[in-house]
């Protein structure tokens, strides 16, 4: 070879060195036969932690986790990467500070031409974030099928329920009319407790069916010009006719919206029915007024009200502001989804002199 072939061959040679000494993103080192560090590059020390003169003169099993560097499992990618040439994994590495990452490695067996073996090289990428992505989108992808077999299930058992609780409600009116005045009070009050625990069971059936279809995005508002006014209004002589608490309106004489009258009208009953259930014993008020862009809907009891470490979790769902009450804590829940999805909002205010008072604001346009 000429002096200048010779020149040159070092100029690559050292340029190549310096190359794999700077570079960053791979830890690029040798191992001795023995499996030694003997060389260090700056990605080694990024990725793994270690000074050059820290770990140089060390065995490679120090990046292994105690049961794995322990076993024979170092030695034994070695003889693999003697005997095919190369060895090749992803697994779990432990850095200088004794944190886990994920890595990609690859040994390389190094042989002089006559078949010497004199060491190894030893390439080493940290995969960690692309590990968690990885398992981050299996949990999620676990996590939705989870939620569609548990809504495919909700959906057969609430349609399954239908049938018998339908049943039931047709059995107790026979049972009144074959009583007819002869009725007793026990036989009157039993007929009276099944119908009203069958027309519990389809409330919260139908609860549990309106959960499952808001979620799947089958709900959808049919909109119509509505008189909000008279949808309240309606709503609220429905409720007098069962309860005798005092329920005050105050509204305008009309107010036109463009809603789903059907669905708004449940916003309006889980509302009613939640005053009604956790208000006390004051009167319920009821206030529909209009701003430039909104009409809103208040609804106010004189109750305990909630508690105010649990007033952010008030329209979660299973969410239950005052335990042991009957429910599963679904009413709020899916009134906000129906607001929502006419592109209103509702919250709740807290007044200095009790109670709790729910704020429905729909836009009018």
């Amino acid at each position: 070879m000429t002096t200048g072939g010779r020149a040159a061959e070092r100029t690559h040679t050292d340029q190549f060195r310096l190359l794999v000494e700077t570079v960053k993103d791979y830890a690029i080192f040798l191992l001795d036969p023995s499996g030694n560090v003997v060389s260090w590059n700056a990605g080694a020390q990024r990725i793994k932690g270690y000074t050059a003169d820290e770990i140089i003169g060390k065995h490679f099993s120090t990046f292994y986790p105690p049961h794995e560097a322990l076993s024979d499992k170092p030695a034994n990618e070695l003889r693999i990467a003697v005997a095919t040439g190369r060895y090749e994994e992803e697994g779990w590495r432990i850095r200088k500070d004794g944190t886990r990452f994920w890595a990609s490695v690859v040994i390389t067996a190094l042989h002089e031409p006559d078949g010497t073996l004199v060491g190894f090289a030893k390439v080493t990428r940290d995969l960690t974030e692309r590990k968690k992505a990885e398992e981050e989108r299996t949990a999620l992808a676990a996590a939705t099928e989870a939620i569609r077999l548990r809504d495919e299930f909700i959906s057969i058992a609430a349609h399954e329920l239908r049938t018998p609780m339908t049943s039931a409600k047709i059995a107790a009116q026979l049972l009144r009319r074959s009583f007819g005045s002869s009725a007793t009070d026990a036989q009157r009050r039993s007929v009276e407790a099944i119908d009203r625990q069958m027309s519990r069971l389809g409330h919260l059936v139908a609860q549990l069916l309106d959960v499952v279809r808001i979620e799947a995005g089958v709900v959808q508002p049919e909109r119509t010009e509505t008189d909000l006014v008279e949808l309240v209004h309606g709503e609220i002589d429905q409720w007098r006719a069962l309860t005798e608490r005092e329920i005050v309106l105050s509204a305008p004489t009309t107010l036109i919206a463009r809603i789903d009258p059907i669905r708004i009208g449940q916003v309006l009953t889980n509302l009613i029915e939640n005053a009604l259930k956790y208000g006390g014993e004051g009167s319920i008020e009821v206030g529909i007024s209009r701003s430039p862009k909104s009409a809103n809907v208040t609804v106010r009891d004189h109750g305990p009200g909630v508690d105010p470490k649990d007033r952010a979790k008030l329209f979660e769902r299973f969410y239950q502001a005052h335990p042991g009450r009957s429910g599963m804590g679904l009413g709020l829940y899916i009134t906000r989804q129906i607001v929502e999805l006419h592109g209103g909002r509702i919250y709740a205010e807290f007044p200095d002199d009790g109670g709790t008072r729910f704020v429905v604001s729909l836009p009018l346009d």
